[in-house]
């Protein structure tokens, strides 16, 4: 520290500058997730296209649309929505894991893709090994944020 205390106040600025970044970087990068979902009836419609915060337009993939629906039971199909949003965190032991966004509908369906099964809650995270399972067949039907 300097004689006239102007570090503290030089970290408590910088602090300040980061923080006000990364809410900036936040905000920037949100605009880019879904403002609307669609149900799997409406994709088996047709309905592959879903207006971002930003304006545009994500348009997913129709291939992965139906190798969805064809492991998907019928009366999930206007329960459950995609795309799908997943939430990164980095705990503090340094493990990752996504947390899946959505209403227990989204829940079971992923935990459907991940292992085959589903349970009455659904998955509520999910592993790194399990995301690179689904991002690797469902490319166009997630969406990562991250964690504030």
């Amino acid at each position: 520290m300097s004689l006239d205390g102007r570090v503290g106040k030089g970290r408590k600025g910088i602090r300040r500058l980061v923080e006000s970044k990364y809410r900036e970087a936040a905000s920037r990068l949100s605009q880019n997730l879904p403002a609307e979902h669609v149900s799997l009836y409406e994709a088996s419609r047709g309905r592959l296209g879903v207006r971002l915060h930003s304006g545009d337009e994500h348009v997913m993939e129709p291939s992965e649309v139906e190798s969805l629906l064809e492991i998907t039971p019928p009366y999930f199909w206007k329960l459950a929505k995609i795309p799908i949003v997943l939430r990164y965190e980095k705990r503090a032991s340094g493990s990752a894991r996504y947390v899946v966004q959505g209403d227990s509908w989204t829940r079971r369906l992923v935990e459907l893709m991940v292992r085959g099964e589903y349970g009455p809650e659904g998955v509520r995270e999910l592993s790194v090994s399990e995301f690179k399972k689904l991002i690797a067949r469902y490319k166009t039907l997630f969406f990562v944020t991250l964690s504030p």
